[in-house]
């Protein structure tokens, strides 16, 4: 699937231009566990940007309602007024999104970035974004 992202970073501080945009591609489910593969890229309108793979499964809930749990770890270059501390980001997110027949989906997800502890300075980061998937 193709995913197409915009929403907003850091909520728990007040940015200028902290709009952000992704473009991911979710490869098909693998395995016994079902984990599917997810590379993108993030960009902020502040001139941050982050690069990430992730692993992700989904759950169903209802009928066409999915829960998609995702954790996975990238390259993050620093924006005006949005600083991590490290290059190298965690991030853990969930999605609840609706798949219609055509498995096209539409979600609202929830993100979290971090360094982990791997320097000093560590704030993370949180962002709330509407995504579509397009089927491939």
């Amino acid at each position: 699937m193709l995913n197409l992202s915009i929403g907003e970073v850091g909520l728990d501080r007040s940015l200028d231009n902290a709009t952000r945009y992704g473009l991911e591609y979710r490869f098909q489910p693998m395995n016994f566990y079902q984990l599917i593969p997810t590379v993108g890229n993030v960009w902020v309108d502040n001139g941050a940007t982050f690069t990430y793979f992730e692993m992700r499964r989904d759950f169903p809930v209802r009928e066409h309602w999915l829960l998609t749990p995702s954790f996975g770890l990238g390259v993050f270059h620093e924006g005006r007024g949005l600083r991590l501390g490290h290059s190298t980001e965690f991030r853990s997110g969930v999605e609840l999104s609706y798949r219609f027949p055509n498995r096209y989906r539409l979600g609202l997800a929830i993100y979290h970035l971090s360094n982990g502890g791997l320097s000093k300075e560590n704030p993370g980061t949180e962002s709330v974004v509407c995504s579509v998937s397009i089927p491939m």
